[in-house]
């Protein structure tokens, strides 16, 4: 068996806020969501390409569990990667860290980074807790039914801006932006607030959850985030560029832009926009060619 670059159909997601940038894909508009990266009971990516294709990556990865390599735990995938497009606002929402997660009985917590691929003009994301309000005045407002965007910072956004989302962290993205998510595999989202949509709210599992978090910024340029969960690098393909495969882990490509081609030994396919290819753990070197900016995310 030949290790090569994994390529993985995406799942679409309907979600009432979504837009038009994201293809059907046999899902009900709108679409806000397409998952590019997931192993979930019931949401596993299938393999587009080369000897696994049409199988599923939970089939491929049971069958060679060395692909995910040594610092991979073999219990639960580590990742879920996203795009997202937001025609409208999302609720203002928390997901729990770890801690919070033990606590409400979930799976584990969500700690996320978005990559802004594209946002129209006055676009803006709810962030974190003012400086001029506590923790516990804000669990004091959720709680008692407040509007939550009173407490909560405010951000223009614009392509090229990560945002990194500790979880605890109270968030919301606004209409007309188009983001790239890296985040650990969980779904377990937290609703406070809903402009009014007729969806559950989550007061109580958001005040256990709720932590007000200083932001956390990377100097590096091309580091977009770096935790405990995974670290996020942007690569800007221009031309051709090699890379090698992690002995101890496996890697994902995320394409937010552009296309091109990656090749191993003899072997190459093609890429374009929002693909996303899992590279095996292992030794082997990779060329990558074409104009593209690609997310490379290891855990």
């Amino acid at each position: 068996m030949m290790k090569y670059p994994i390529i993985l159909n995406p799942i679409a997601k309907t979600r009432i806020w979504g837009g038009e940038r994201l293809s059907a894909l046999g899902a009900e508009p709108p679409i806000g969501e397409h998952w590019t990266l997931s192993l979930r009971a019931g949401d596993n990516n299938i393999v587009a390409n080369g000897e696994f294709a049409g199988a599923g990556l939970d089939s491929v990865l049971s069958k060679h569990p060395e692909f995910l390599g040594i610092a991979c735990s073999k219990d639960k995938f580590p990742l879920l990667i996203k795009f997202i497009d937001s025609k409208e606002s999302l609720s203002i929402q928390v997901h729990p860290d770890d801690d919070a997660a033990r606590i409400l009985g979930e799976e584990c917590g969500k700690t996320e980074m978005w990559y802004i691929i594209d946002a129209e003009p006055d676009s803006y994301i709810y962030f974190g807790i003012k400086d001029e309000y506590s923790e516990d005045e804000v669990k004091t407002a959720i709680l008692s039914g407040g509007d939550p965007t009173l407490y909560l910072n405010k951000v223009p956004v614009k392509a090229g801006e990560c945002y990194f989302i500790a979880g605890g962290t109270p968030h919301a993205i606004g209409g007309g932006i188009y983001i790239c998510e890296i985040q650990q595999n969980c779904d377990t989202t937290y609703r406070i607030y809903d402009y009014g949509r007729p969806r559950e709210l989550h007061l109580e599992q958001a005040a256990v959850s709720l932590k007000k978090l200083p932001p956390r910024n990377f100097t590096n340029d091309n580091v977009l985030a770096q935790c405990e969960y995974f670290r996020s690098e942007l690569i800007k393909v221009d031309g051709e560029m090699t890379f090698d495969a992690d002995y101890d882990k496996f890697i994902s490509l995320t394409v937010v832009s552009g296309k091109g081609s990656i090749s191993l030994g003899e072997a190459e396919y093609a890429f374009e926009e929002r693909d996303s290819i899992f590279i095996p753990a292992g030794e082997e070197k990779y060329l990558l060619r074409g104009n593209a900016e690609i997310i490379k995310t290891t855990v």
